[in-house]
Order: structure tokens, then C-alpha cells, then sequence
């Protein structure tokens, strides 16, 4: 096996933000590569290779470890919080060297939609 790290590719920083709206609570583990926009509340731990934007009406607690944090005014925030965290371990296998898969967060996506469709 043959791991490297890398930068995101175009296509991953250009998805978009996953945002967590006002009058919606996530209780749990998220990990993300993309951005997270937060309006409403979420209680756990919080990874994102890109940024974390906890906007007005927001509420984390738990623990945060993004590339970028912005913090608006009119939220709450009680965490331990690591800011820069760096790219995703990208894994090459010997049949697929063309094809990084990228561990980690597949699973906490899964995770937040088995939450989400309440089968958690």
C-alpha cells in the first residue's frame, strides 16, 4: 500500500458547503472534505478538511478540527477547537494507482445520512 498526501482536487473544493440549517440538531461524529456552513446546532465532533463557518444563530459543542474557521456574530461555541488541520491521506491500491480513495470520510458522510434518515 502506498499513501501520500495530497491537496484536494479541483472538483473537491469546488463542491458545495454542507450547511446545517436553523431548526435542525445533529448529535454525533461528522467528517467532511468539503465546507460546513452552520446555522443550526450540532453537538459531537466536527472534522472538515475545508472551512467551518458557524453563522448567526449557530450552536457547536464538542470538538472541531477544520482547515478554516469563520465566526460570525449571534452564535455559540464551546469547543476545543484545531484550526489548519491538513489534507486527506489519499491511499493508492496496486489496481487501482489511478484511483485515490480517500478514508474517513465516506464514513462519517454515511453516518450523517443513517442520522438524518433516523437510522442511527
Amino acid at each position: 500500500m502506498i499513501a501520500a498526501v495530497s491537496k484536494p482536487s479541483m472538483s473537491e473544493s469546488q463542491l458545495p458547503a454542507l450547511e446545517i440549517h436553523s431548526g435542525l440538531t445533529l448529535k454525533g461524529q461528522l467528517s467532511m472534505v468539503k465546507d460546513v456552513v452552520l446555522t443550526g446546532k450540532f453537538e459531537g465532533d466536527l472534522q472538515t478538511f475545508g472551512s467551518l463557518t458557524v453563522a448567526e444563530g449557530g450552536v457547536l459543542r464538542g470538538t472541531i478540527d477544520v482547515g478554516g474557521l469563520v465566526l460570525k456574530p449571534g452564535n455559540l461555541v464551546e469547543a476545543r477547537v484545531r484550526v489548519g488541520v491538513q489534507a486527506p491521506l489519499v491511499e493508492k491500491t496496486p489496481d487501482e494507482s489511478d484511483k485515490p480513495k480517500f478514508s474517513g470520510w465516506k464514513r462519517g458522510f454515511q453516518k450523517l445520512k443513517e442520522l438524518a434518515m433516523g437510522k442511527a
